[in-house]
């Protein structure tokens, strides 16, 4: 590729590309997100649901990614997929803080057209909108008799239950939440997102369908993105530039989604009868001060990679160029590539530009 005009569009847009990926990254993953080049191994990756061998090298971890997807084929810009772990933060829903303890993995791809704005289109994994997210579920601190209020409880359902959680102890008196996606991302504007989430509550007294959240009235989780201090970017080109144009791995450091402007319905379905025992509801509801208008919030902390080609708009690459068809070569070949480091000033310069 011969230095010309070509060279610093690519620079602005491979820019781009890192800024639509954190934004899309963190959104899609919440309540988790992050991705980095020294992570991902340690990621929960070893899922196979791209429709192709998991890939080594540069790609490493990007096993999930829709490059079959026809949509993915369909730019003239680039395509690209993502890879997150997140490791940190926290999310308080009413009056209860649950630290973010386990690593939330999360996959999906986007790509953009010239006859777009600047924005990008997320693409589900091949699986669907569900498969977007992996995670375990994270330990509430307060404990199942705390949350009904067993020490003034009047409801004979609700003292059974903690009876129950008080004699048996550990996993009977210990509440777990688990977030699951509740629908696709809305208003999606590269730092700004809207995501429908679904908090499950896991303990065996309260059946296997409680939640915070249902799919007809969601979480509506708006995060705003935010680079913290000594974030760096990093960049690895692929080993093989002439059979792979134009493709590359991105790497962001010190990534933190937050949102403390959204509201929390009530609990719905919890207790052995499921619906029919309101009185639990209502005393998990007291415990948790739900519903909650305001004072919840989300934390989120980590880094992240995108996996990227953009030779479609290279006027030295035979076009048309299918960015998706190349990439899926590239994670096939799976080479090794050798990275730089980019200054967070370099990032906003070329943002400028």
């Amino acid at each position: 590729m011969k230095a010309s005009s070509w060279r610093v569009r690519s620079r602005v847009l491979t820019a781009s590309v890192t800024t639509a990926a954190v934004a899309a990254l963190i959104g899609i993953g919440v309540p988790a997100v992050a991705l980095s080049s020294n992570t991902a191994s340690s990621a929960s990756t070893n899922m196979r649901g791209g429709g192709y061998p998991p890939p080594g090298g540069i790609y490493t971890g990007f096993t999930n990614c829709p490059l079959k997807n026809p949509l993915m084929s369909q730019s003239n810009s680039f395509s690209a997929c993502t890879l997150g772990l997140a490791t940190s933060g926290s999310i308080t829903i009413g009056n209860i803080t649950t630290p973010v303890t386990e690593p939330v993995n999360v996959q999906f791809g986007f790509y953009q057209n010239t006859q777009q704005t600047y924005y990008a289109d997320a693409v589900p994994p091949l699986a669907g909108t569900s498969a977007i997210l992996t995670t375990k579920p994270d330990l509430i601190p307060d404990s199942l008799t705390t949350e009904l209020g067993c020490a003034t409880a009047t409801s004979p359902t609700v003292q059974h239950i903690c009876q129950e959680a008080a004699a048996r102890g550990g996993a009977y008196n210990q509440v777990y939440a688990l977030a699951t996606e509740a629908g696709p991302i809305t208003n999606f504007n590269l730092l700004s997102w809207t995501q429908p989430v679904i908090f499950k509550l896991i303990n065996p007294l309260l059946g296997n369908d409680c939640t915070i959240g249902t799919l007809g009235n969601p979480i509506m989780l708006n995060p705003q993105l935010s680079v913290g201090p000594g974030g760096q970017l990093t960049l690895t080109n692929d080993p093989n530039p002439a059979k792979f144009p134009d493709s590359f791995v991105l790497g962001i450091t010190q990534a933190t989604a937050g949102d403390s402007t959204f509201s929390a319905p009530g609990v719905t379905n919890c207790g052995p009868g499921g619906v029919a025992n309101l009185d639990v509801g209502a005393a998990l509801d007291a415990g948790a001060a739900l519903p909650a208008a305001s004072g919840n919030s989300l934390t989120l902390d980590g880094s992240f990679q995108v996996a990227a080609t953009e030779a479609s708009g290279d006027p030295n690459v035979p076009q048309p160029a299918d960015n998706a068809a190349i990439m899926l070569a590239a994670f096939k070949a799976s080479g090794h590539g050798h990275g730089h480091k980019i200054s967070m000033a370099q990032m906003k310069q070329l943002l400028k530009k």
